[in-house]
Protein backbone atom coordinates (compact mmCIF):
# COMPACT_ATOMS: atom_id res chain seq x y z
CA UNK A 1 0.00 0.00 0.00
CA UNK A 2 2.85 2.24 0.91
CA UNK A 3 4.63 1.46 -2.40
CA UNK A 4 1.70 2.48 -4.46
CA UNK A 5 1.46 5.74 -2.60
CA UNK A 6 5.15 6.33 -3.12
CA UNK A 7 4.92 5.66 -6.84
CA UNK A 8 1.94 7.88 -7.13
CA UNK A 9 3.75 10.64 -5.26
CA UNK A 10 6.76 10.36 -7.48
CA UNK A 11 4.58 10.56 -10.56
CA UNK A 12 2.90 13.63 -9.27
CA UNK A 13 6.21 15.21 -8.54
CA UNK A 14 7.46 14.39 -12.06
CA UNK A 15 4.35 15.80 -13.60
CA UNK A 16 4.61 18.86 -11.46
CA UNK A 17 8.21 19.35 -12.43
CA UNK A 18 7.36 18.94 -16.12
CA UNK A 19 4.65 21.49 -15.83
CA UNK A 20 6.90 23.81 -14.01
CA UNK A 21 9.53 23.45 -16.70
CA UNK A 22 7.02 24.31 -19.41
CA UNK A 23 5.68 27.22 -17.46
CA UNK A 24 9.20 28.48 -16.80
CA UNK A 25 10.01 28.56 -20.52
CA UNK A 26 6.82 30.36 -21.25
CA UNK A 27 7.52 32.76 -18.40
CA UNK A 28 11.00 33.55 -19.75
CA UNK A 29 9.56 34.07 -23.20
CA UNK A 30 6.97 36.38 -21.75
CA UNK A 31 9.54 38.31 -19.73
CA UNK A 32 12.04 38.59 -22.63
CA UNK A 33 9.99 38.82 -25.79
CA UNK A 34 11.98 38.56 -29.10
CA UNK A 35 13.33 41.87 -30.44
CA UNK A 36 11.90 42.73 -33.78
CA UNK A 37 14.44 43.77 -36.46
CA UNK A 38 13.24 46.99 -37.99
CA UNK A 39 12.66 46.57 -41.67
CA UNK A 40 13.72 49.60 -43.95
CA UNK A 41 11.16 50.49 -46.48
CA UNK A 42 12.82 51.10 -49.88
CA UNK A 43 11.68 54.19 -51.76
CA UNK A 44 10.85 53.69 -55.33
CA UNK A 45 13.67 54.83 -57.73
CA UNK A 46 12.63 57.45 -60.32
CA UNK A 47 13.57 56.40 -63.79
CA UNK A 48 13.24 59.20 -66.39
CA UNK A 49 11.25 58.32 -69.40
CA UNK A 50 13.27 58.36 -72.60
CA UNK A 51 12.55 61.36 -74.81
CA UNK A 52 10.99 60.51 -78.04
CA UNK A 53 13.03 61.87 -80.96
CA UNK A 54 10.73 62.93 -83.74
CA UNK A 55 11.54 61.17 -86.93
CA UNK A 56 11.44 62.68 -90.35
CA UNK A 57 7.97 61.29 -90.73
CA UNK A 58 6.80 63.13 -87.60
CA UNK A 59 8.30 66.50 -88.68
CA UNK A 60 5.73 68.52 -90.54
CA UNK A 61 6.85 69.53 -94.02
CA UNK A 62 6.67 73.31 -94.55
CA UNK A 63 4.21 74.25 -97.17
CA UNK A 64 5.43 75.95 -100.30
CA UNK A 65 4.93 79.70 -100.35
CA UNK A 66 3.86 81.84 -103.26
CA UNK A 67 7.25 83.73 -103.35
CA UNK A 68 8.55 83.43 -106.90
CA UNK A 69 12.07 82.05 -107.29
CA UNK A 70 14.76 84.30 -108.70
CA UNK A 71 15.04 83.98 -112.41
CA UNK A 72 18.46 84.15 -114.09
CA UNK A 73 19.36 87.65 -115.22
CA UNK A 74 19.92 87.93 -118.90
CA UNK A 75 23.58 88.78 -119.55
CA UNK A 76 24.10 91.43 -122.16
CA UNK A 77 26.65 90.51 -124.74
CA UNK A 78 29.50 92.95 -124.81
CA UNK A 79 29.69 94.81 -128.03
CA UNK A 80 33.22 95.12 -129.29
CA UNK A 81 34.19 98.71 -129.79
CA UNK A 82 36.86 99.75 -132.19
CA UNK A 83 39.55 101.82 -130.60
CA UNK A 84 40.81 104.66 -132.67
CA UNK A 85 44.27 104.05 -133.95
CA UNK A 86 46.86 105.71 -131.79
CA UNK A 87 48.85 108.02 -133.96
CA UNK A 88 52.50 107.27 -133.98
CA UNK A 89 54.59 109.99 -132.47
CA UNK A 90 56.27 112.09 -135.03
CA UNK A 91 59.87 111.22 -135.54
CA UNK A 92 62.03 113.44 -133.45
CA UNK A 93 64.38 115.37 -135.59
CA UNK A 94 68.01 114.91 -134.61
CA UNK A 95 69.44 117.87 -132.80
CA UNK A 96 71.28 120.25 -135.06
CA UNK A 97 75.03 120.02 -134.92
CA UNK A 98 76.59 122.46 -132.53
CA UNK A 99 77.45 125.79 -134.05
CA UNK A 100 80.97 126.82 -133.19
CA UNK A 101 82.50 130.21 -133.65
CA UNK A 102 85.75 128.64 -134.86
CA UNK A 103 86.77 125.90 -137.25
CA UNK A 104 89.82 123.71 -136.83
CA UNK A 105 92.42 123.06 -139.51
CA UNK A 106 94.51 120.11 -138.45
CA UNK A 107 95.61 118.38 -141.65
CA UNK A 108 95.60 120.02 -145.06
CA UNK A 109 99.20 119.46 -146.08
CA UNK A 110 100.44 122.38 -144.04
CA UNK A 111 99.00 121.27 -140.70
CA UNK A 112 99.49 118.18 -138.60
CA UNK A 113 102.53 116.52 -137.07
CA UNK A 114 106.03 117.71 -137.86
CA UNK A 115 109.14 115.77 -137.09
CA UNK A 116 111.44 118.04 -135.13
CA UNK A 117 114.44 115.77 -134.66
CA UNK A 118 114.36 116.56 -130.96
CA UNK A 119 112.16 114.86 -128.34
CA UNK A 120 109.57 117.57 -127.79
CA UNK A 121 105.81 117.23 -127.24
CA UNK A 122 104.30 120.49 -128.41
CA UNK A 123 101.18 121.88 -130.05
CA UNK A 124 101.16 125.29 -131.68
CA UNK A 125 99.24 127.27 -134.29
CA UNK A 126 97.33 130.42 -135.13
CA UNK A 127 93.98 131.83 -134.11
CA UNK A 128 93.26 133.57 -137.39
CA UNK A 129 90.43 135.64 -138.88
CA UNK A 130 92.18 137.73 -141.53
CA UNK A 131 94.60 138.64 -138.78
CA UNK A 132 95.78 137.11 -135.53
CA UNK A 133 93.12 137.10 -132.80
CA UNK A 134 94.36 137.38 -129.24
CA UNK A 135 92.61 136.57 -126.00
CA UNK A 136 91.07 133.24 -127.17
CA UNK A 137 91.49 130.45 -124.59
CA UNK A 138 93.20 127.28 -125.85
CA UNK A 139 93.05 124.04 -123.83
CA UNK A 140 94.71 120.64 -124.20
CA UNK A 141 93.14 117.77 -122.21
CA UNK A 142 94.11 114.10 -121.78
CA UNK A 143 91.70 111.21 -122.42
CA UNK A 144 90.40 111.46 -118.82
CA UNK A 145 89.42 115.12 -119.30
CA UNK A 146 92.28 116.44 -117.18
CA UNK A 147 93.81 119.72 -118.37
CA UNK A 148 97.38 119.16 -119.53
CA UNK A 149 98.16 122.72 -120.72
CA UNK A 150 96.24 125.93 -121.47
CA UNK A 151 96.77 129.57 -122.39
CA UNK A 152 95.14 132.59 -124.05
CA UNK A 153 96.13 133.28 -127.65
CA UNK A 154 98.58 136.14 -128.21
CA UNK A 155 98.10 139.38 -130.08
CA UNK A 156 100.53 140.08 -132.95
CA UNK A 157 102.71 142.41 -130.90
CA UNK A 158 103.08 139.70 -128.25
CA UNK A 159 104.17 136.94 -130.61
CA UNK A 160 107.73 135.71 -130.83
CA UNK A 161 109.10 134.94 -134.26
CA UNK A 162 110.10 131.31 -134.84
CA UNK A 163 112.40 130.49 -137.73
CA UNK A 164 113.40 127.07 -138.97
CA UNK A 165 111.59 125.22 -136.18
CA UNK A 166 108.47 124.04 -138.03
CA UNK A 167 108.33 121.74 -140.98
CA UNK A 168 105.56 123.97 -142.32
CA UNK A 169 107.76 127.04 -142.68
CA UNK A 170 108.32 130.15 -140.70
CA UNK A 171 105.31 130.95 -138.55
CA UNK A 172 104.16 133.39 -135.97
CA UNK A 173 102.12 131.15 -133.61
CA UNK A 174 99.19 132.52 -131.66
CA UNK A 175 99.65 129.81 -129.03
CA UNK A 176 102.20 127.20 -128.09
CA UNK A 177 101.50 124.42 -125.57
CA UNK A 178 103.98 122.00 -124.00
CA UNK A 179 101.94 118.78 -123.46
CA UNK A 180 104.76 116.59 -122.20
CA UNK A 181 102.81 115.81 -119.01
CA UNK A 182 100.01 114.10 -120.95
CA UNK A 183 101.95 112.51 -123.78
CA UNK A 184 101.24 108.92 -122.62
CA UNK A 185 97.58 109.50 -121.70
CA UNK A 186 96.24 110.23 -125.14
CA UNK A 187 94.68 110.80 -127.42
CA UNK A 188 94.88 114.43 -126.35
CA UNK A 189 92.04 116.83 -127.11
CA UNK A 190 92.72 120.38 -128.30
CA UNK A 191 89.87 122.90 -128.30
CA UNK A 192 89.01 126.57 -127.87
CA UNK A 193 86.81 127.52 -124.93
CA UNK A 194 85.02 130.65 -123.76
CA UNK A 195 87.56 131.31 -121.01
CA UNK A 196 89.78 129.67 -118.42
CA UNK A 197 86.79 129.64 -116.04
CA UNK A 198 84.05 128.71 -118.55
CA UNK A 199 85.33 125.72 -120.52
CA UNK A 200 82.35 125.62 -122.88
CA UNK A 201 83.77 124.67 -126.29
CA UNK A 202 83.66 127.28 -129.04
CA UNK A 203 85.41 125.04 -131.58
CA UNK A 204 85.35 121.36 -132.60
CA UNK A 205 87.88 119.04 -130.96
CA UNK A 206 91.16 118.14 -132.59
CA UNK A 207 92.54 114.75 -131.46
CA UNK A 208 96.29 114.39 -131.14
CA UNK A 209 98.32 111.24 -130.46
CA UNK A 210 102.03 111.29 -129.74
CA UNK A 211 104.36 108.34 -130.04
CA UNK A 212 107.53 107.86 -128.05
CA UNK A 213 109.56 109.91 -130.54
CA UNK A 214 107.50 113.03 -129.76
CA UNK A 215 107.08 115.85 -132.24
CA UNK A 216 105.27 119.11 -132.85
CA UNK A 217 101.69 119.43 -134.04
CA UNK A 218 100.70 122.52 -135.98
CA UNK A 219 96.98 123.32 -135.82
CA UNK A 220 95.19 126.52 -136.83
CA UNK A 221 91.74 127.75 -135.82
CA UNK A 222 89.93 130.05 -138.25
CA UNK A 223 86.49 131.67 -138.58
Amino acid sequence: MKNKRLVGLVSLVAIALALLACDAGNLVAMVNPPTETPTRTLRPTFTPRPAVTPTSEDTPTPQATDTPSASPTATKRAVATTRPATPKPAATAPPPPPQFAWKVIASDGSHGKCTTGVPVFEIEGRIWSGTYIGGIHVVALDKDGKIVAQMDSLYPDQQNLEHNVSCFGDTLPSYKLDVTAGRFNGPLILRLTKSAIDLTPISPDAQITFDASGGRYYIDFIQ
